[in-house]
């Protein structure tokens, strides 16, 4: 029923703007190529042998593309895909192997495949889907976005450890409407699991319910006063929780089961002058507050704001944001808190030498921090790209520095220190360890380079600290990097790393990991390249020797088919 809702209305939409497009242009298309087309092919290979047994394969293969093509320059068609053997470990259920295109015409582009849209932060924010969408804008003013596809593909319960989840579809679409005085847009967001999706033995616990939402949202931007903008945002969650047993037939939200209903506010407003902008803004997101069409979602909080931006006769740039927060809206939690939050953040140049930035904030967000031992033990670009350690931060504060020592034509050097001081308050789901947690990083870099003979040389001292409730971390690391250009077509890099963590009983690791780089270009549409890494860890695991060998070859090519001649660029 949804399916056939979001055809129907599609189809309605395209035959309105069809009476009202504007005439094709036609000594435009009697002039264009009959097809252009560009894109590129990746292959990449690794091979790999450790000295200690493990699960990793030591083979494994990353094919990637994308092809752009343009017919009477009128008309796109952009499709990418990507596939591999290697089959990653996550808990989101979303295949690695994947293809998308995104075919357009004058003002209508679809997205077939994999693709992902954004209506609103409340709503539909960023989620994957396998399916279709479309973007109309038959003019300036009228912008219309739809989709529909699967959310989540079904995983059954097996012994594997993976999460299982039913099969979920979803659609929405958005109206978007502007001009001179006035941005007003709507949007709607549906999204229901399907309970004959997965398959539970008369034993199994059901850790999972399959669910059902409605979303939609309104939004307004007042524009009546020259530099002036009042903008308002109303939204609302329609969710059931559970609809496992009694089915209704209601064709926005099964309301037979653990039925909720949840909102969210949010309205600023904006003044322009001389001296720089000021503004304040007010945001409410109820308890609990849930869209199937986010990944991440923060709730129960009230936010007032202030903020200021100017800047001071060019050179010095100064941001401030203060304002008021506050949890447990409805009363349900055994302990509320509030406080005042507050950012801000001064950038000036002293000279045309000397960059300054200081950055301080308690403002809370999903970030992701970097396991700084994955990043040392990484051995090739792949690695741990199902890393999804999401953390709330209370505290943030960063400097830099940047000072250029020499630049010239012939050579440049310079030098950057930056500084960050991170304080955890939560950490994703159940995994407390790093709750409480205090994080310091400060870096020192510094750059060489001899630009006639393309040399390129530059060296990295790194000391983080961790100190969590129970423990307390350091790891320290040197890194060295020579870049150096041969013969116009080849490139060589040399990459070493030493890196020492340590607890406050003993040392954890002494890792050692080189790299050696090439590249060659031929007619710069042809790029091989070659690395081998060496990865020699010792520590309380024990010691082991990882050797990588990574073999790539990228291909870049360009077709154009003329009225009276056909030209390959290969």
């Amino acid at each position: 029923m949804l399916k056939n809702n979001i055809i129907c209305i599609l189809t309605t939409i395209l035959i309105l703007f069809a009476f009202n497009a504007k005439a094709q242009d036609i000594e435009q298309v009697a002039k264009a190529p009959i097809l252009t087309t560009n894109g590129g092919v990746s292959l990449n290979q690794i091979g790999k042998y450790s000295t200690k047994n493990n699960a990793e394969d030591p083979y494994s293969y990353y094919l990637s593309g994308n092809i752009n093509a343009n017919v009477f320059g009128v008309i796109s068609f952009p499709f990418s895909f990507a596939f591999t053997n290697n089959k990653i470990t996550t808990s989101l259920p979303q295949p690695f192997n994947r293809f998308s295109m995104s075919p357009s015409y004058k003002w209508i582009t679809t997205h077939i495949g994999y693709a992902s849209m954004s209506f609103s932060p409340y709503t539909l924010s960023g989620h994957d889907f396998l399916g279709g969408g479309v973007e109309l804008t038959p003019n300036e003013s009228i912008k219309i976005s739809a989709m529909y596809g699967r959310l989540n593909r079904s995983i059954n319960p097996d012994t594997t450890g993976r999460e299982p989840s039913f099969r979920r579809m979803g659609g929405g679409l958005k109206i978007d409407y502007m001009n001179k005085k006035i941005d007003a847009s709507i949007n709607v967001f549906k999204a229901k699991d399907d309970i004959n999706s997965i398959e539970f033995e008369k034993n199994d616990s059901i850790i999972i319910k399959p669910q059902d939402n409605f979303t939609g949202s309104i939004k307004i931007n007042l524009k009546l006063i020259k530099n002036l903008s009042i903008t308002t945002e109303y939204a609302a969650s329609f969710l059931n929780h559970d609809i496992s047993k009694n089915q209704s037939s209601n064709i926005i939200v099964d309301n037979s089961g653990d039925m909720s209903y949840y909102y969210a506010l949010k309205s600023s407003i904006t003044q322009t002058s001389k001296l720089g902008q000021i503004g304040a803004s007010y945001e409410r997101v109820s308890p609990n507050y849930k869209t199937l069409g986010a990944y991440y979602f923060n709730n129960d909080f009230e936010n007032i704001t202030a903020n200021f931006n100017t800047s001071i006769k060019k050179c010095i740039n100064i941001g401030m944001d203060v304002g008021y927060q506050r949890d447990n809206l409805n009363g349900q939690k055994v302990n509320s808190n509030s406080r005042l939050i507050y950012s801000g953040n001064i950038n000036t140049r002293i000279n045309k030498r000397l960059n300054i930035g200081v950055n301080v904030s308690n403002l809370k967000s999903y970030v992701h921090i970097t396991d700084i031992y994955d990043k040392l033990t990484q051995t090739n670009q792949f690695q741990n790209l199902d890393t999804l350690n999401f953390t709330r931060l209370d505290l943030t504060t960063s400097s830099n520095v940047s000072y250029i020592i020499k630049a010239s034509k012939k050579q440049r050097q310079n030098i950057n220190m930056t500084f960050t001081y991170q304080k955890a308050s939560e950490q994703q789901g159940d995994d407390k360890r790093y709750t409480g947690s205090e994080i310091y990083n400060t870096s020192l870099s510094y750059l060489f380079s001899i630009i006639p003979q393309r040399l390129n040389i530059s060296t990295t001292l790194n000391y983080n600290r961790n100190e969590m409730p129970k423990m307390k971390m350091n790891v320290g690391s040197i890194n060295l990097s020579i870049q150096k250009a041969l013969f116009g077509n080849i490139k060589t890099a040399l990459t070493a790393t030493y890196s020492k963590s340590a607890n406050t009983k003993e040392t954890l690791s002494d890792i050692v990991n080189i790299r050696l780089s090439g590249g060659y270009s031929i007619k710069k549409k042809h790029n091989i390249n070659l690395n081998v890494a060496i990865l020699n860890n010792s520590g309380i695991q024990g010691h082991k020797t990882m050797y990588s060998v990574n073999l790539s070859y990228n291909y870049m090519f360009s077709i154009i088919v003329k009225r009276k001649e056909t030209k390959f660029n290969f």
